[in-house]
């Protein structure tokens, strides 16, 4: 019979403070797109880890545009924008590397049938 939610919970709160912090993150790995998807099961697990940071990032991005609008000081403001720069950097980069894996993947495919 597999663990409950309970079993889960107890067992997370004797787990280290690193193991605490990994597991939320697999809970939630995230649905990839399907165009995205390699069918090879490395990659593909790679790029569910990748979509669970671009969904933090992303809502990242969202709380710092709201800071940007909501900044009561020209410090706070511009603060906001930086931090907002940045993690609209990153959610470019990820997605980036999210197309990485079914490009090597189509590639080594070619490559194969020459």
């Amino acid at each position: 019979m597999p663990p409950t939610r309970v079993d889960y919970l107890q067992a997370v709160k004797k787990a280290s403070p690193q193991a605490q912090a990994i597991a939320p993150a697999l809970l939630e790995v995230a649905a990839v797109k399907a165009a995205e998807l390699t069918g090879h099961p490395g990659w593909d697990r790679f790029l569910e880890q990748l979509q669970y940071l671009l969904n933090q990032e992303e809502k990242s991005l969202a709380l710092w545009t709201q800071s940007t609008v909501d900044a009561f000081s020209t410090d706070d403001m511009r603060f906001a924008q930086r931090e907002r720069a940045k993690s609209a950097a990153q959610v470019e980069l990820l997605k980036k590397i999210m197309n990485m894996p079914s490009e090597i993947v189509k590639e080594f495919h070619a490559a194969q049938s020459r």
